[in-house]
């Protein structure tokens, strides 16, 4: 006798998978929900797990006033505009629906000096959704399936996605049919391979932000590609930030490269580091440091920058550099020290003396000097100097599978593929820069829409069942 397929088998353990999972047995109690995660419970997650999550709304779950302006201004317009409206709309009511189901909110201060106000983020960050999601979908009778990797989805003659092939831990292949399948496993930032087929053959120098991400090995958007989809996203950009090479701690950011020197392992400058807030720049700079940079280079500063807190935008567990003189630096880097004192002399000869504003754009640029530093030009020359070597680490690729405001997935003439959703970093939306604070939001707001299709879909008479 066949078996009747479920109702529903999401692919990722994330935020996007678990509020897909989460919201449609909430619509639609007793679905038979699975929930596939290719690692050990201990390591579920994702990237989501190891995310602060902060979220690019006010107090009361509003978007933020540049919220829809931002997003497709810095893609250049390539985001679509009913994707980013529809997030715009469902931002409140999905925080909201966050607290309802056992996470709290907080306003807090993000990592950046120049922040003028709070953001939104769960209590617990990331890993609070994570758990707190898990539990809620087990109680309500879903099932997560652990060491179990998606490798294929499922067709009929018609082209409608009806299940996901699969293969757990021991290397036995499983076929788990299903009225609705939900791609919510990320991009492809943990694989080698991918990196170097999209981002050229250096891309495997990234490694990413935390060990979450090496789930992210980009099958779902190869599976999804199989099965017709059209993609979106730029597959050649990515979500980076500068961290400190000397850690294994996660998400060891060094945020205050725009009140020194950038240098590269030739001690020359090779970026305005203060061409705007950090906010604005991070993810730049650490492109330049991969691409301009051999993937590693040192921010240089001295006292003026030591005498403010930067303890919340230097998140390192190690403690900088630190000499005399900049030539007892540069020999405690590996750096040429009549080079690294020549680059520092020609910065300070363009720079303007004055005291060091950390909390706003102050307008001090330097003279004739390339490349230019637009803000805080200020000389280094209050010793003991300071240096921490930053790499960029990925946090996210931008490339992935097209979908609409309902989360489908498109097809190559733009037409939804019956059956198949994807929610979170698999559905492509990005391009350029990535609009801060928004990534964990659109899983959750997205995953409750296929959720709630998923649920809709459930009750629909088998034969019309697309």
């Amino acid at each position: 006798m066949r078996e009747d397929p479920l109702d529903l088998v999401v692919v990722g353990c994330g935020a996007g998978g678990l509020a897909t999972a989460l919201q449609a047995l909430q619509s639609a109690p007793g679905l038979r929900v699975v929930v596939l995660e290719r690692t050990s419970k201990a390591k579920r997650g994702g990237n989501t797990s190891w995310t602060g999550a902060f979220f690019r709304l006010e107090e009361d779950g509003s978007p933020a006033a540049d919220f829809a302006a931002r997003m497709v201004e810095l893609s250049k317009g390539k985001t679509d505009e009913a994707i980013v409206g529809r997030l715009a709309e469902l931002a409140r009511p999905t925080m909201q629906w966050l607290n309802d189901n056992g996470v709290a909110t907080k306003s807090d201060i993000t990592y950046f000096l120049t922040s003028k106000g709070p953001r939104l983020m769960p209590v617990g960050g990331g890993a609070a959704i994570v758990e707190t999601f898990a539990g809620r979908v087990e109680e309500l009778g879903g099932t997560i399936e652990y060491n179990t990797t998606a490798q294929d989805l499922i067709q009929d003659e018609n082209g409608t996605v009806v299940g996901v092939e699969a293969v757990d831990d021991a290397g036995c292949t499983r076929r788990l049919l299903a009225r609705t399948v939900v791609l919510a496993c990320g991009g492809f930032q943990g694989s080698s391979a991918l990196l170097d087929r999209y981002l050229g053959d250096r891309g495997h120098e990234l490694s990413p932000i935390a060990p979450g991400g090496r789930s992210n090995q980009g099958e779902g958007i190869e599976m999804g590609i199989r099965a017709g989809a059209q993609t979106d996203g730029q597959f050649d950009r990515f979500h980076g930030e500068p961290v400190d090479p000397r850690t294994r701690s996660a998400e060891a950011l060094v945020m205050v490269y725009p009140y020194g020197i950038l240098v590269d392992h030739h001690a020359q400058r090779f970026v305005d580091e203060g061409a705007d807030t950090p906010d604005n720049t991070f993810e730049a700079i650490a492109y330049r440091i991969w691409r301009d940079a051999d993937q590693y280079a040192y921010v240089i500063a001295d006292q003026k920058l030591m005498r403010h807190n930067i303890a919340r935008a230097v998140l390192t567990d190690r403690a900088p550099e630190s000499a005399p003189t900049l030539e007892a630096l540069a020999s405690r880097l590996g750096l040429d020290p009549h080079a690294l004192a020549e680059t520092v002399a020609l910065y300070n000869a363009a720079a303007t003396p004055g005291p060091l504003d950390v909390t706003a754009l102050d307008g001090v640029p330097t003279r004739d000097l390339e490349p230019p530093k637009s803000n805080w030009a200020r000389p280094l020359d209050e010793p003991p100097f300071v240096a921490w070597p930053v790499t960029c680490a990925i946090t996210f690729t931008f490339g992935g599978l097209k979908t609409d405001e309902h989360a489908s997935v498109l097809d190559l003439s733009g037409a939804p593929i019956l059956g198949l959703y994807a929610v979170g970093e698999i559905a492509g939306i990005y391009h350029h820069k990535y609009p801060g604070a928004t990534s964990v939001l659109r899983a959750l707001a997205f995953g409750r829409i296929a959720g709630q299709t998923a649920a809709n879909r459930a009750s629909e008479p088998a034969a019309v069942d697309h």
